[in-house]
């Protein structure tokens, strides 16, 4: 079993996927286990530099596992699937278009380890907006003591620490940090580069969830994150370490849009396992 596996859903994005690659080949912690569940229209499992880099990952210590999904019956049912496969205590959700700094992981682990909340995130930053300053949007809430449950309710004055994770806010906050510093600090959600405690996940069902909702859909990991706050707490890391390939979104129908979101099923979710 390893230290933590690396849960990585892709879909017809083989050049981030590359990108998000490179990032895990280079990981300090090197115990690792890497799913990839692909759902392109073709397979990237033939890919010569997606073999380059599973062989890399293989030599530094880690393993890979590939699994051909296509068609798609949605992002929530493939998180399904890949919390299925996992063994490891803990698993991290990532995105096919982040790449991690090597410290990313270990950090991420170190502090699930220390804290013993539902989750840790580090949340990717577009470097395209590097020079797009927003003040008004950098309101930052650090944890000043242990990780604790917390409730945070749509439209609730906490609901609005999104903000942060717009642009380049997270970044810009990082700048004004001591160097070497690492800071834990709430959340509302985050996205694309999460590592969720694998036990405390299955307690609240997982993504057992995603049959409730039609094909095209989003906010699966708000709605389990909101969860496990109430129950355990949640926190991210400052700075993240992670960048934001900034391509297009995988998961919207023909119209660019979604036909659900999934934190309508809210409250039968605190019904069932927080109340």
């Amino acid at each position: 079993m390893a230290t933590v596996d690396i849960l990585l859903p892709t879909c017809n994005r083989l050049e981030s996927l590359i990108f998000t690659l490179s990032g895990i080949a280079s990981q300090t912690l090197t115990d690792i286990h890497v799913i990839i569940a692909d759902q392109s229209s073709q397979t990237v499992e033939n890919s010569p530099i997606v073999k380059t880099f599973t062989r890399l990952i293989e030599t530094r210590g880690g393993s890979v596992e590939y699994h051909y999904r296509f068609p798609s019956q949605g992002i929530t049912e493939q998180r399904d699937f890949l919390l299925k496969s996992a063994t490891a205590e803990s698993v991290l959700y990532l995105d096919d278009d982040v790449f991690m700094e090597p410290w990313v992981i270990e950090q991420l682990w170190q502090t699930l380890q220390t804290q013993k909340c539902g989750f840790v995130g580090a949340f990717p930053t577009g470097l395209s907006y590097r020079e797009d300053v927003r003040p008004q949007q950098q309101i930052i809430e650090f944890w000043e003591d242990s990780v604790h449950p917390e409730i945070v309710n749509p439209n609730s004055p906490q609901w609005e620490r999104w903000h942060l994770h717009r642009a380049a806010n997270l970044y810009h906050v990082s700048q004004t940090l001591p160097p070497e510093e690492t800071r834990l600090y709430k959340v509302a959600w985050i996205a694309s580069c999460i590592l969720y405690d694998r036990e405390k996940l299955l307690e609240i069902g997982g993504f057992s969830f995603w049959t409730k909702l039609p094909r095209y859909h989003s906010g699966e990991e708000v709605l389990v994150q909101n969860i496990l706050m109430r129950k355990w707490g949640g926190c991210a890391i400052i700075p993240s370490g992670t960048y934001h390939a900034e391509v297009p979104s995988t998961v919207l129908n023909d119209r660019g849009t979604v036909d659900a979101h999934a934190l309508d099923l809210l409250p039968n979710m605190i019904e069932k396992y927080v109340q």
